[in-house]
């Protein structure tokens, strides 16, 4: 039958992103979604995806994601469903431009232990030269609204910040802004990616990387002491993890280890979300199954051009680059800012 899904994968699936729309209220400078089909999600498409991903009885995230996953909310609560009522043992995660929460929205989200990650860029004048509304106006004011609404529902989050050659002189300013806040408890980092409108951009350099975390850190330590709490940054916990637990090289890197499913609209599976569309990358569809075959070509490829990390010094604190990241980049030879960013993060655990 159509609907029936013939689970081909070999590997388990440990992270599941459902696009569940194209479509995006904003027009970000560097988006990468910008080429992912435009269509709403499906029931019937989403819950594919998660039997599909649930097969092997084991924990595994499931990311809402787009566009703006939650101009398609309805998806998000059918899942969300019956996730619940199959007693699933998935994380739920949503990353969210924030302008369209609601009270309704956030309680729900914080009901159901859906971990919220809001995209922001730095303080307000960097950020609207990044994030803006289709209008072409900055998108700040609409991210804080939604913010806020977390806010004042008691409802903690993360932010996720996209650096550039446009922020990076700047980047402590999101630390700044996380403790103005409030109701911030850990800052990611993503350097940009060279995917869809990311391909216009600059991404920073090394030494302007390496600069820009010191600050980073240097702030975020003296916030602490005046606020009386520490918001985490992801790339420090990432590397104290990786100290406890050595085996987990490369670990970030599901679509290297055959373990991730990033679904479209339509119900097409690729194996990285910064490469959704690009047929080299294709894996697969819901309702016919993943192709072996084709997970271990792309994790072939992959692994074989990540395979000069295996041989840094910093490699098992580091767990390795971002394949996709390498992958956009003009000159593969200007990768160096990942590096610095992660070096940074290892002489945290040093102090």
């Amino acid at each position: 039958m159509q609907n029936e899904m013939k689970n081909k994968q070999t590997n388990k699936i440990k992270m599941l992103v459902l696009s569940l729309t194209g479509k995006c209220n904003f027009a970000c400078r560097y988006c990468y979604a910008v080429e992912h089909d435009r269509s709403m999600m499906t029931e019937n498409i989403a819950l594919a995806a998660v039997r599909m991903a649930a097969a092997s009885g084991e924990k595994f995230v499931i990311q809402f994601s787009g566009g703006e996953p939650l101009l398609n909310f309805a998806a998000l609560q059918t899942v969300v469903e019956y996730v619940k009522e199959q007693k699933y043992p998935a994380i739920l995660q949503l990353q969210t431009n924030g302008s369209l929460l609601t009270d309704k929205i956030a309680q729900y989200l914080y009901q159901n232990k859906v971990a919220i990650g809001v995209s922001l860029d730095g303080r307000p004048t960097v950020n609207n030269k990044l994030r803006m509304k289709r209008n072409g106006y900055g998108a700040t004011g609409d991210i804080l609204k939604g913010i806020e609404v977390l806010r004042r529902n008691n409802i903690a989050c993360g932010l996720t910040c996209v650096v550039t050659s446009t922020n990076v002189g700047v980047l402590e300013g999101i630390v700044d802004f996380a403790y103005f806040l409030g109701n911030v408890r850990k800052i990611g980092f993503d350097i940009l990616r060279g995917q869809g409108r990311g391909r216009l951009l600059t991404p920073p350099t090394a030494e302007e990387m390496r600069a820009a975390m010191q600050r980073v850190y240097a702030q975020r330590d003296k916030l602490t002491q005046l606020a009386g709490y520490r918001i985490a940054i992801a790339q420090e916990e990432r590397a104290r993890t990786l100290c406890q637990q050595c085996d987990l090289t490369f670990g970030h890197c599901y679509a290297m280890n055959g373990e991730a499913a990033f679904v479209d609209a339509k119900g097409d599976i690729y194996a990285c979300s910064s490469l959704v569309g690009d047929n080299d990358f294709y894996i697969g569809n819901v309702f016919s199954g993943i192709e072996a075959s084709l997970v271990e070509k792309t994790q072939s490829f992959i692994e074989q051009s990540m395979e000069f990390c295996r041989q840094c010094d910093d490699f098992k604190r580091c767990g390795g680059g971002c394949f996709a990241r390498w992958y956009g980049c003009e000159y593969k030879a200007d990768y160096g800012a990942e590096c610095a960013m992660k070096r940074e993060s290892i002489k945290q655990l040093d102090k």
